[in-house]
């Protein structure tokens, strides 16, 4: 049985908790501790076997971080009847299982009775993280679980117990609170904070992040990351995926320090058993990726910029990219500070996530008309200048309704999916109007009045399809990134497309009926006395309904268009109803 294996009392593990802790305190001060001095004379072979072995990877680690290379062998001469200990500190010999499968929610209502598990939210090669509630203090609340694997790991229950108490002291409006962290049952858990909305990530892929919105974003992830940076933690794994979006317009960092507390400290351990990556590749700074030791924090200030690029421009800085001004229209002096962000030596980057905020801010509070707009407000004809307070102003603004915009918008497209549906459904009502009429002629063409109905019909239905393709394809053409006076634009070519075409097909039914009957064999509707009285009826029934849907959609009358938003039927009432609270709300 490995060190790792070994079970202590919770007692051991904090005492060997803190002497680790003030061993990193020391060298931190620049103390050079030795592992001598940290260890205590009265504890248990078991504990001292443990204590040992997470103090030879600390100092391995921070000695490695002044340029030094120290070897297995130095320590087994420094102590030579504790080879196990250090044999299991330096190899990782031990095999992952397969691949997580998160707990059912009534599994993890067992293992926490004191909360209320209302679902599973999302689960990954790290973990799953499940919607709960505790009732006790009424609020609403997100538990993290991993992989139970990680239970059977002293060394892991080390190093989790150290990380995870500097975690829950980081108290900061962009960064998601820690409220306690524990283990039940071999199971390791955070109960965190629970943001209500989505990721940068949802938000990226759905094209609604304009520059200038991306913009307003940036300076809380600087705030963040200074703030934790300032504390010795270092995140490792920036991305959109753990940048969250709250409803409120909120920006906030998760999963600060998980990917240290997993003991991804160097590339041969960034693989799962999912063989998904700690520290994603493809924001992962070049020393991460090399597996380089003494990670620092401008690790992160690389990540950063790989996200900023990518809200910029939608797309990722691999290999030899361009500017991001060369990508869509911003100041070309953010171009400066995004790729100084992504220089490959850490010395070359910024130094600190405060100076990318201070640099940012300083060039979207200036409107120098030599460079293109970068501020989500207009500026006032002959306007040089803003100060910095209302351009501050501006970017929290655009930071709180981004994500109300996004919503807004989410809520217009799903309203014109029932309509967009239906039209799929007349194109095909259209190919069996062609399928009766080519069945009504092909087979009668020496037929005249087959022969004329079915070319009737299967000429009704290709015009039945070119309506709905028109109405899907203006559907289509929409872009929810765009500001609302463009999407009301499209939303409007989209009715009037609708209204124009729908009283053409619906309107043709005042006749129609008669080639349909004509192909299905009925032909008596052909009949003199019948067939005069339906074609004088249907004439008349087309001129009094072209009349009245002209009047509709050619008057400015405030009836006129309600009775418009009444014939474009509920799923596009639905939609403007929807960009009519956008406009209310005035944003963009």
């Amino acid at each position: 049985m490995s060190i790792r294996q070994k079970k202590l009392p919770i007692a051991a593990l904090e005492r060997i908790d803190d002497l680790c802790a003030e061993f990193e305190r020391k060298w931190r001060s620049n103390e050079a501790p030795t592992i001598e001095s940290a260890i205590g004379q009265d504890a248990s072979p078991v504990e001292r076997a443990v204590l040992l072995a997470e103090l030879i990877v600390l100092d391995v680690d921070y000695r490695r971080r002044f340029g030094e290379t120290p070897t297995e062998q130095e320590y087994l001469d420094r102590f030579p009847d504790d080879a196990k200990a250090i044999n299991d500190a330096l190899n990782e010999d031990s095999k992952r299982g397969g691949a997580f499968v998160p707990p059912s929610v009534d599994r993890l209502a067992e293992l926490f009775p004191s909360l209320q598990i209302i679902e599973l939210i999302g689960v990954g090669g790290m973990g799953a993280v499940y919607k709960a509630r505790q009732e006790g203090l009424d609020r609403v609340v997100a538990i993290k679980i991993l992989p139970e694997e990680f239970g059977h790991d002293v060394k892991f229950a080390l190093r989790f117990t150290r990380e995870a108490r500097t975690l829950a002291k980081l108290t900061h409006a962009n960064i998601v609170s820690v409220y306690e962290f524990g283990n039940v049952e071999d199971t390791y858990y955070f109960l965190m904070e629970y943001v209500e909305g989505s990721t940068l990530r949802d938000v990226v892929q759905a094209g609604q992040l304009a520059p200038e919105h991306a913009l307003t974003i940036v300076p809380h992830l600087c705030d963040a990351l200074q703030y934790a940076h300032d504390k010795g933690v270092v995140h490792r794994d920036i991305k959109p995926e753990n940048i969250l979006m709250a409803v409120d317009g909120s920006v906030k960092i998760a999963d600060f320090g998980l990917s240290r507390i997993l003991g991804n400290e160097s590339q041969q351990e960034v693989l799962t058993a999912t063989h998904q990556v700690m520290g994603t590749p493809r924001y992962m700074a070049p020393e991460q990726l090399e597996g380089a030791h003494g990670i620092d924090h401008r690790a992160d200030i690389y990540s950063l910029g790989v996200v900023i690029y990518e809200m910029l421009t939608g797309e990722l800085p691999i290999g030899r990219f361009a500017a991001p001004s060369q990508k869509v229209e911003i100041d070309v002096r953010l171009d400066e500070v995004v790729l100084r962000t992504l220089e490959k030596e850490p010395q070359r980057r910024y130094q600190r996530a405060s100076q990318i905020k201070s640099d940012i801010q300083s060039i979207t509070s200036t409107n120098n008309p030599a460079y293109a707009k970068t501020l989500v407000g207009e500026a006032e004809p002959g306007e040089t200048g803003r100060s910095t307070g209302t351009t501050l102003e501006q970017q929290e603004l655009a930071g709180r309704l981004l994500l109300t915009r996004r919503q807004l918008m989410d809520r217009i497209e799903n309203s014109l999916r029932p309509l967009f549906r239906g039209q799929i459904l007349q194109m095909l009502i259209g190919v069996a109007f062609i399928a009766l009429g080519v069945q009504c002629w092909a087979r009668n063409t020496h037929v005249a009045h087959r022969v004329v109905n079915g070319v009737v019909l299967h000429v009704y239905g290709v015009f039945v399809i070119g309506c709905a393709a028109a109405v899907c394809t203006r559907i289509k053409r929409i872009e929810y990134s765009k500001p609302v006076d463009n999407v009301r634009s499209a939303l409007d070519s989209v009715q009037y497309v609708y209204l124009g075409v729908g009283p053409i097909i619906g309107s043709a039914w005042w006749l129609m009926w008669i080639p349909a009957c004509v192909a299905i064999g009925f032909d008596a509707v052909l009949h003199p006395n019948c067939l005069y009285v339906s074609l004088c009826v249907g004439v008349v029934g087309i001129l009094v309904s072209g009349w009245l849907f002209r009047r509709v959609l050619k008057s400015d009358k405030p009836s006129a268009e309600s009775w418009r938003k009444k014939l474009s039927g509920e799923s596009i009432a639905a939609a403007y109803l929807a960009l009519e609270e956008i406009e209310n709300a005035q944003i963009r």
